[in-house]
């Protein structure tokens, strides 16, 4: 990875999130572009058998979870030092992995996702964690770009109340006018941004896959109350 630039924390604590565009070095993006294709070669599995949120929907929209310990170079990669060294800069010394996937949208027909807050999916009371987005491929809004509502995260870290969407497979935490700050940016780049900062993604009408890779960070293990146990894992850096 690339030097964060010293405006990277400010940036994100006053508008959400921040664009570190074609952070990864080529190497890295090469990493995440096999690991991809190889997960892409196994069928669809929507909820993995009951384990997930069942927010897949095929070929449109593929969510490859999970999988960092199959594949040895995207487990160094998610849990490496450059790793370490970005999202220490968004949620402290003591950066935790709890999820890992890739996201792809099919040609055509890839869904959009509507908007919501990653902290929206969690299920219990949790400090704010951060997203890491990684464009694997180049993203425009025709394929399927990110779009945020900035948000002054020393100002506001509320969650707001979301409702499940069943045609769409989704939660959706905001259906207003406002369409977004979208992020288009070339592969290799990131878009960090906090848990509780509204985003959503176009549909991808192009006639090439999207892929994108997200890597999710807190500040300590996210422990469900009702198990006593982490969310997914809880893999400190």
């Amino acid at each position: 990875m690339k030097t964060i630039p010293e405006s990277a924390g400010g940036e994100y604590r006053a508008n959400g999130y921040v664009v570190l565009p074609e952070f990864l070095e080529p190497g890295e993006l090469t990493i995440l572009r096999e690991a991809c294709d190889t997960l892409l070669s196994e069928p669809p599995d929507d909820d993995g058998r009951g384990r997930f949120h069942d927010i897949g929907r095929g070929h449109d929209r593929r969510f490859l979870r999970h999988r960092h310990e199959d594949l040895p170079e995207l487990g160094a990669f998610v849990l490496g030092a450059d790793m370490k060294r970005l999202t220490t800069t968004f949620v402290g010394e003591t950066p935790h992995l709890f999820n890992e996937q890739f996201v792809v949208k099919g040609p055509k027909t890839g869904a959009s996702f509507a908007w919501h807050q990653d902290s929206g999916y969690v299920g219990f009371d949790h400090a704010p964690y951060v997203t890491i987005w990684i464009a694997v491929d180049d993203t425009t809004i025709e394929n399927g770009a990110v779009f945020v509502l900035p948000r002054n995260l020393d100002e506001d870290q509320s969650i707001t109340p979301h409702e499940w969407d069943e045609a769409g497979k989704e939660l959706v935490g905001y259906d207003g006018d406002d369409p977004g700050v979208p992020a288009v940016v070339p592969a290799g780049s990131v878009v960090a941004f906090s848990s509780v900062t509204l985003h959503r993604s176009s549909a991808n009408r192009t006639d090439r896959p999207r892929r994108g890779y997200v890597a999710q960070y807190s500040g300590a293990p996210l422990i469900d109350p009702e198990t006593g146990e982490p969310k997914t894992f809880a893999k400190r850096l």
